[in-house]
């Protein structure tokens, strides 16, 4: 276990009942274990970005954060927190290709999906070289932070608020296209 997935275990174990109790207060009418999947979904996460703990300075407040984004995120209906409870379906590889369950994307979903990769591309030209480059180093080449600031010779500070930014924007950019998206059948 690295330093910042052990500093993490201990805010989590100090925190938990009060994350709970923070994501029951803001889903009303939702199960308890819908509240326990948000957390554990914010706290796999984190862990899986640990070579970022480290350098956060004020880990209970980045968790809780990540908690109300996650809160955010399944209010808008977006991608659900992952289920030990609901397991998601096999892949292709596991069930076959035969296997009913198992078909490619719609021509609608064909056809959104390039029409959000064209306006993603958009979006991205419209921010600063800087905020564009780390965007896409760590979404779309999967590079660390860590790693980014050593081949850059910035701190990890400065990229984590340089990615902020890049997300906010490019959130602000594509607004109306998920609203759009959203609101169909």
């Amino acid at each position: 276990m690295t330093e910042g997935s052990a500093r993490l275990a201990e805010v989590f174990e100090r925190e938990k009942s009060r994350l709970l109790g923070y994501v029951r207060r803001q889903l009303a009418g939702f199960s308890g274990a819908e509240a326990e999947d948000i957390v554990s979904d914010a706290v796999y996460n984190l862990l899986r970005r640990a070579d970022v703990i480290g350098e956060i300075e004020n880990l209970t407040a980045y968790l809780y954060r990540s908690v109300a984004n996650r809160v955010t995120d399944h209010r808008r209906g977006g991608t659900p927190p992952l289920s030990l409870d609901h397991p998601t379906r096999l892949s292709a590889e596991e069930t076959g290709p035969l296997d009913p369950e198992h078909r490619g994307p719609t021509p609608e979903q064909s056809y959104d999906q390039a029409q959000l990769r064209e306006r993603l591309a958009e979006a991205l030209d419209q921010l600063g070289p800087r905020e564009r480059a780390i965007w896409i180093a760590t979404e779309i080449d999967g590079r660390s932070f860590r790693e980014l600031a050593e081949d850059w010779g910035e701190p990890i500070g400065t990229l984590l608020s340089r990615k902020s930014r890049a997300s906010g924007r490019l959130r602000d950019l594509l607004s109306d296209y998920r609203t759009r998206t959203q609101e169909l059948p």
